[in-house]
């Protein structure tokens, strides 16, 4: 296992991928909601699982995925909040910063030579 130095954002991390991973389990299989998506909900929710286990254990790959999910929420998410209206701009630019200083901090640990 490795060193990791900022433990507390991984667990946050994996706790929020388990329960959109339970969500996205549970709206496939007891809802009909979104019966056309129903395949794309499991493997997503699937996916969710594992790497919020993964990001528990503190694997430098669930990290660098992590990472890479987390840079492409924040670069949607900048680029749909000038096209919002309303109070919804101020939580999508939220979502944009958190998630952005979510891949830089994780990024720097993938890279940091000292763990």
């Amino acid at each position: 296992m490795a060193a990791v130095r900022y433990t507390w954002m991984f667990r946050t991390a994996a706790v929020v991928l388990l329960l959109f991973g339970v969500f996205w389990l549970l709206d496939a299989t007891l809802f009909d909601r979104f019966a056309r998506w129903r395949l794309h909900l499991v493997g997503m929710g699937i996916v969710a699982i594992v790497l919020g286990v993964m990001l528990f254990r503190r694997m430098k790959a669930a990290i660098a995925v992590s990472a890479l999910l987390a840079a492409l929420l924040s670069i949607s998410a900048a680029v749909a909040a000038p096209q919002m209206r309303g109070p919804g701009i101020l939580l999508v630019a939220t979502v944009a910063i958190l998630s952005g200083l979510y891949a830089a901090l994780a990024t720097r640990e993938l890279f940091d030579p000292g763990a």
